[in-house]
């Protein structure tokens, strides 16, 4: 009896459940903001609602709701409370430019944010860090095709003002955060993701004295980023990604970061011969390790520092089909692939370096297997024309079937096909026929 008594109120909780979400789904529309608007409406295409604070503040918006922003200014947007059982989409109307200072995302969840304008005009108060921040307690939110920058041209700013005025552009202490298609600029750190399962994809982030890209949780993904132009404007040892583990006890490289994926990125230490506060940028920087069960393959780094890609503490991973190249072979270059491996002599741990190209290379320790890399010194040896952005390899490279085959590798770092030719080329393009 009891037996079927329980039964009877766990159907009974399932179905009540699904009336909530069918509720949920139900009540979900497109809603419109204006911000130019003369009253503040019901939120519909007719009557729009005109403050968007006010709105997310009164929670007037449903699970999986669009909320379609009008152009024009909507000042600081704090997100607080928020937590949609499915995804609920705040985007710009069209080609309109919905323009924020800042946005702050607190206790939030399934939360997209897209096609927005974010940027702090170079005003930015002193409490403020990031353009868009989001905190620990939120999950799932999406951050896409939107354009993000402390100010929209730099050219004129002094060493003083970069250091001084310049905010980070996305700071996410989430899980399952996304960030895609973003176009960065003119920042101090690029991209920050803290938490596990997070995705980094198809990201600009230009003109930036900091670091590009950060990855401190487990089991991320940061794919066909580009990030390029560093100004050393303080103390900073800039990266274009970096990463370090945190123990249980919150103390720095204590901890193991696990199944992280960096692929088809482009780091450029600058593109103008002439650009002022040139860095000595730090391509991939793993330097706080353990790092477990990582994946770095297909990048194009370019970088005037040794610190290529390097990584300390490295095991079970895989660094294939890279090109690491000097930009201008001053200290402290050259640019290497360096890695300290931390296999404990357990076989099933041991890591991979395989089809690189890079000036030089440097590894300690047991347990790394090591075949089909090219030392080369001329990048002319290895893109057809760097200068104009044209990263394909020459015709009489010395990388074209250098390579050997590779379990899993089945594109190059612009998604054309491999292997082409007699073997796999080496390093991060593949030449095709």
């Amino acid at each position: 009896m009891r037996c079927s008594i329980i039964k009877i109120v766990s159907a009974g909780i399932s179905m009540m459940l699904l009336f909530l979400l069918g509720l949920s789904s139900a009540l979900a529309a497109d809603r419109y903001v204006n911000p130019a608007s003369q009253t503040e409406g019901d939120g519909s295409r007719e009557a729009p609602w005109r403050d968007l604070q006010r709105v997310v503040d009164r929670k007037l918006i449903n699970s999986g709701d669009r909320v379609i922003l009008a152009g024009g200014s909507y000042g600081r947007l704090h997100i607080k409370g928020l937590d949609f059982p499915e995804r609920t989409i705040l985007e710009a109307a069209g080609d309109d430019q919905p323009v924020f200072e800042m946005i702050e995302i607190l206790r939030s969840r399934n939360l997209v944010l897209k096609g927005l304008t974010v940027t702090s005009g170079g005003r930015a108060r002193p409490e403020d860090r990031s353009h868009i921040r989001i905190d620990k307690h939120s999950r799932d939110i999406v951050i896409s095709d939107s354009r993000i920058f402390t100010v929209e041209d730099a050219s004129g700013w002094t060493a003083a003002d970069w250091d001084e005025k310049s905010m980070d552009g996305i700071l996410s202490e989430a899980e399952f955060t996304e960030a895609r298609n973003n176009l960065i600029r003119n920042v101090r750190f690029g991209i920050a993701v803290h938490g596990n399962n997070s995705v980094v994809i198809g990201n600009e982030v230009v003109n930036f004295a900091g670091d590009g890209l950060r990855g401190l949780g487990d089991y991320s993904l940061f794919e066909d980023n580009v990030v390029k132009n560093c100004y050393q404007v303080n103390s900073n040892h800039a990266d274009g990604f970096q990463s370090w583990s945190v123990g249980p006890d919150g103390k720095p490289a204590t901890g193991v970061i696990r199944g992280v994926t960096l692929r088809r990125n482009l780091i450029l230490n600058y593109e103008d011969f002439h650009q002022p506060y040139v860095c000595k940028l730090q391509g991939i920087g793993l330097f706080g390790g353990v790092y477990e069960d990582w994946t770095i393959e297909n990048n194009i780094v370019v970088v005037n520092n040794w610190h290529g890609i390097t990584a300390y503490g490295l095991r079970a991973s895989r660094i294939v089909n890279n090109t690491v190249v000097e930009i201008d072979f001053s200290p402290p270059g050259p640019a290497a692939i360096n890695i300290i491996s931390d296999t404990d002599g357990i076989p099933e741990m041991k890591n991979m370096l395989i089809n690189n190209i890079a000036p030089r290379y440097s590894i300690e320790g047991e347990g790394v297997e090591s075949t089909g890399n090219l030392e080369v010194d001329d990048f002319d040896e290895v893109f057809v024309d760097m200068d104009k952005g044209d990263y394909r390899l020459p015709d009489d490279s010395d990388a074209i079937d250098a390579g050997v085959e590779v379990q899993n590798m089945t594109q190059d770092y612009f998604g054309n096909p491999r292997s082409v030719g007699k073997a796999m080329d080496a390093g991060a393009v593949e030449r095709q026929n």
